[in-house]
């Protein structure tokens, strides 16, 4: 009789992955039987919705664990959140998407669903198991929706290269993951954890362990030199992969490295803190220097991820009280910034080819007035001006930095976001110029249809950028209720 509450306590904290998987397996038989887009574009809407709806009924119950696998506390309820938000939006773009390019969208809705529970598995993970198994769950689905036109040599390589790169990093993870369990004796985060808190007790295998686990995460995250898929897939998957790959992904990862190697943990080991410096300037520096000469925006803002990815390893090295929430909240503004900006790629792609040259966007604000709007602000966003939300994460992580007196990380932050403004300033240069100045027979898609879902939802994305910008205590304040 005892033992009811519990278990039922037990299944509340992995509801959202419960009802994602329930429904995947209804999407599946749709997909089966029903043979119907619509059909299984709804189920898939349906879940994704219902599953966000259900952190509502977790939260208050936070925090919460699940056998020694899972465990659900604040910062798994954000990025769960964040996952399932930015994969809904994925897959309301992704049906107009593929119905103009005349592919069957069914089969991409499924694996759309089985990569958002990996990324669920990973966000609440607390064993090396279930991490591997999450990171799995959402590298195989990614293969297969890389290539999904099936018509596009493109996209067959692009679906080709992340196989053979996601098995190579899977291994060198996994190989680190081995060497930790050899110098902790458990497969559990915590002990490996608290071995790593204490670098006198860490044997040089820890640390080659540690540096596969670095190595096999940073291919995730695109740091550099693990970068090399980013451009490549980026520029070469459908638009609403590339959403997903930019933003739900990037949020679960973030979040894995989040409690592998908490700021307190990095800082107080010099061999950890060399190797997340070495990886934070270079990607950060890198990503600008390789974006400045890009005519193609998917492939520039594919760059620009990367050095985003060094901008927030400068929270990572930092152990004062303000590293938590500036890397919270440059995961926020993160996500909703990367769906503004390639959803509005995707609602101006073609059925030829996606929006993916500078020059599609010639005169833009005088063709579509309210998406060059919309993506001046997200690209403002990316750059941190004021009154955005890049500007607020921006300054947490300076203001983090700052706070441990890393001034020269924080200096190369400062320079390498300068000389973003470059190649981010070229995208609304080529928005706002006349008509006058545009070629006949330059711009491609002109007359692409808009959907109005779409519309709405970049549209939504752009004023919560310009929310959190203006009035960024709501948010700090969610974030400080969650995390206490």
């Amino acid at each position: 009789m005892n033992r009811m509450p519990a278990m039922h306590a037990d299944l509340l904290t992995v509801l959202p992955h419960i009802v994602l998987a329930a429904g995947t397996v209804v999407a599946l038989l749709a997909a089966a039987f029903a043979r119907r887009h619509g059909t299984v574009t709804y189920v898939a809407v349906s879940t994704l919705l219902f599953s966000f709806l259900s952190l509502g009924i977790l939260v208050p119950h936070l925090p919460s664990g699940f056998t020694d696998l899972f465990l659900f506390d604040g910062v798994s309820a954000l990025s769960s959140g964040l996952v399932l938000f930015a994969s809904l939006c994925v897959a309301l773009s992704a049906y107009p998407y593929f119905m103009m390019h005349a592919v069957p969208a069914r089969e991409f809705f499924i694996l759309l669903l089985l990569a958002t529970l990996g990324c669920l598995v990973i966000v609440s993970s607390s064993h090396f198991a279930s991490l591997f198994l999450g990171i799995e769950l959402i590298g195989i689905p990614l293969v297969v929706m890389g290539a999904y036109q099936r018509g596009n040599p493109t996209g067959i390589e692009v679906g080709f290269k992340y196989l053979i790169l996601a098995g190579v990093s899977s291994a060198v993870l996994l190989f680190g993951i081995a060497l930790l369990y050899a110098g902790s004796g458990s497969l559990a985060f915590g002990p490996a954890l608290a071995l790593l808190a204490h670098p006198a007790a860490v044997t040089p295998l820890t640390h080659i362990g540690a540096a596969l686990l670095i190595s096999g995460i940073g291919f995730k995250l695109a740091l550099v030199p693990f970068h090399l898929w980013a451009p490549d897939v980026y520029q070469g998957a459908p638009a609403p992969v590339t959403l997903f790959v930019a933003t739900a992904s990037k949020a679960a990862v973030i979040t894995a490295l989040l409690r592998l190697l908490p700021p307190v943990v990095v800082e107080v080991d010099r061999y950890l803190f060399i190797l997340f410096t070495v990886l934070s300037v270079t990607s950060m520096t890198a990503g600008n220097l390789l974006a400045l000469r890009q005519q193609n925006v998917k492939r520039m803002l594919a760059y620009s991820s990367i050095a985003h990815s060094g901008y927030l390893l400068v929270a990572f090295l930092s152990a004062g009280s303000l590293a938590f929430t500036a890397i919270l909240l440059y995961l926020v503004f993160y996500v909703i910034t990367n769906l503004c900006a390639f959803g509005v790629v995707s609602l101006l792609s073609g059925s030829g080819s996606d929006a993916d040259d500078l020059d599609d966007y010639a005169g833009l604000s005088w063709r579509k007035p309210w998406l060059a709007l919309v993506l001046t602000i997200s690209i403002l966003s990316l750059l941190g001006i004021p009154l955005t939300a890049g500007f607020i994460a921006k300054f947490s992580v300076v203001t983090a930095g700052m706070a441990s007196a890393h001034l020269a990380l924080v200096l190369a932050l400062v320079i390498n976001t300068a000389v973003s403004a470059y190649y981010y300033l070229r995208i609304i240069m080529a928005m706002y110029i006349g008509p006058e100045d545009v070629l006949s027979g330059e711009i491609r898609h002109s007359e692409r249809r808009v959907p109005v879902i779409g519309a709405c939802l970049v549209s939504l994305q752009a004023g919560l950028l310009l929310f959190i910008g203006i009035a960024p205590q709501y948010l700090l304040q969610l974030i400080g209720w969650l995390v206490s």
